[in-house]
């Protein structure tokens, strides 16, 4: 990850090509380590499939969304990952069934070295680098969570917007 953030911050530019955003999906999924009890589903409810964005940084951008899905899940759960339209944008959407993220928390998570893990486990920079790629694509990337069961499922769902076409 630091590599990646190192490498980004040099850069600070854009590949764009034309993608399959399932084929994108299902690549960025292949590099994740899932437990036998965690369940992930993909669905593409986009009527147009393909969007013109970096291949690279966004596999990276949903390999860390979904490792974090999977980090907050140690007793199990489910991950969803739905692809929709959006206004002539399409939208990516993670969902997972984990412990949430505290309100607190909500304000500082994609801030660089931010984290809510033990020290030793992750770096802080994963949100961070998700967050600078997606605006470098003109995107938008938002959170919501539950952390009371109270209040019905926990879990975070993080959704990205991006322009379907290079600005």
């Amino acid at each position: 990850i630091v590599g990646g953030l190192l490498n980004f911050a040099r850069k600070n530019q854009v590949n764009y090509q034309s993608v399959n955003m399932r084929e994108l999906a299902d690549k960025s999924l292949e590099s994740v380590i899932v437990p036998e009890n965690v369940k992930i589903s993909v669905s593409d409810k986009t009527t147009t499939p393909d969007a013109v964005l970096d291949i690279e940084q966004m596999t990276q951008v949903l390999t860390n969304l979904v490792k974090n899905a999977v980090d907050a899940m140690p007793g199990g759960g489910s991950i969803d990952v739905i692809l929709e339209d959006t206004l002539g944008d399409v939208s990516i959407i993670i969902k997972d069934t984990g412990t949430g993220i505290k309100e607190e928390d909500k304000s500082k998570i994609f801030e660089p070295f931010f984290t809510t893990k033990p020290i030793g486990v992750g770096t802080g920079l994963g949100l961070a680098t998700a967050y600078g790629i997606v605006k470098m694509h003109k995107g938008q990337i938002s959170v919501e969570s539950n952390t009371d069961p109270a209040r019905g499922l926990t879990g975070t769902s993080f959704k990205i917007i991006l322009p379907r076409r290079k600005e």
